[in-house]
């Protein structure tokens, strides 16, 4: 008899369980949804996660919760998302940061891939190169001579050790074949201001930073970072044209919840956003950012996830590159 009521139970216990996700899924949302932003308000990712959440908002009459957690360069937000019960009520607007950190360093608790379901590549952005504009080069062709000329005299500035623009130029010194000195900064700005006083010579920063200074003449840009030119810059070449074949490295913006987030759930999520994205003038909102509309796909996004921590591992092991 026993054997019997434990096969009953092992043949009903998935049966009850679909029937409760598929319950809860109809019933979903019945209370806010927490959207965690890794970043404090204002930046670029909190003005995604903004936009987007208003939109979410009035589509599933349900109030979106813009969930500030700055620290620990994002790694505050993307572990409180890892540790979330997957119920649907915990999101988060993520950037690179959130695969580049782990690959920095190893103490981080969360992984990228095993931890979090991908919903969706909202958007990405490229970063331009810019140098100081006193130094006798105007292509990436003559800044990369220059380089070889006077290996490791070239100083490039960054957001910080181990930030995605530090990785992004790393990528570029290896495939280049290049030796630049790396001097980190705590955030873009303050790397500005010595690129522009001439105290480094080279930075990766991103479109929004770097327009203004550009057109002033205060920096000079050479390059951007995606594989091919962009439309709003059809003169600025890639550096996939001009040094490091191949090349392609952009900040992205994507959401996600956390691992083992139910499929009717997960794919509800991903409906309501590809109505959010897609409305005009959140589309519009991100394209005026600098920023390129992606839209992807729930599996593409899990897809550029490995690739690219993949990608950013390997970088941090031919770079011996160490934490903070």
């Amino acid at each position: 008899m026993k054997l019997k009521y434990m096969f009953l139970l092992c043949f009903l216990f998935p049966v009850l369980s679909s029937t409760t996700v598929a319950q809860t899924a109809d019933g979903y949302p019945s209370r806010p949804i927490r959207m965690l932003v890794p970043y404090p308000p204002g930046g670029s990712t909190d003005i995604v996660a903004r936009g987007i959440g208003v939109k979410l908002a009035a589509q599933m009459k349900q109030q979106i919760v813009i969930d500030n957690r700055a620290g620990s360069a994002g790694n505050v937000a993307h572990e409180l998302t890892a540790r979330a019960a997957p119920d649907g009520y915990t999101l988060m607007l993520a950037i690179s940061a959130m695969l580049t950190n782990p690959a920095v360093n190893p103490r981080v608790t969360y992984h990228p891939v095993r931890d979090f379901t991908p919903l969706m590549l909202v958007a990405r952005s490229p970063y331009r190169v810019v140098i100081y504009p006193g130094l006798p080069a105007n292509t990436m062709q003559e800044w990369v001579a220059l380089a070889k000329a006077k290996p490791g005299a070239m100083n490039y500035g960054s957001a910080g050790s181990g930030t995605a623009v530090h990785l992004a130029a790393e990528l570029f010194r290896i495939q280049a074949g290049i030796t630049m000195t790396h001097v980190p900064y705590k955030g873009s700005g303050p790397a500005l201001t010595d690129l522009v006083a001439g105290q480094i010579q080279m930075m990766f920063v991103g479109t929004l930073s770097a327009a203004p200074l550009v057109k002033a003449g205060r920096v000079r840009a050479l390059a951007v970072t995606s594989l091919k030119r962009r439309a709003d810059a059809p003169d600025l070449p890639t550096l996939a044209e001009t040094s490091a074949p191949g090349y392609d490295a952009f900040e992205w913006f994507s959401v996600f919840g956390p691992a083992g987030l139910p499929k009717p759930i997960a794919d509800r999520l991903y409906g309501e956003l590809v109505k959010a994205v897609n409305e005009p003038d959140l589309k519009e909102r991100l394209i005026t950012s600098g920023m390129d509309f992606v839209g992807s796909t729930s599996a593409e996004l899990g897809e550029t996830v490995k690739r690219d921590f993949a990608k950013w591992t390997r970088v941090v092991k031919e770079t011996g590159l160490k934490p903070d």
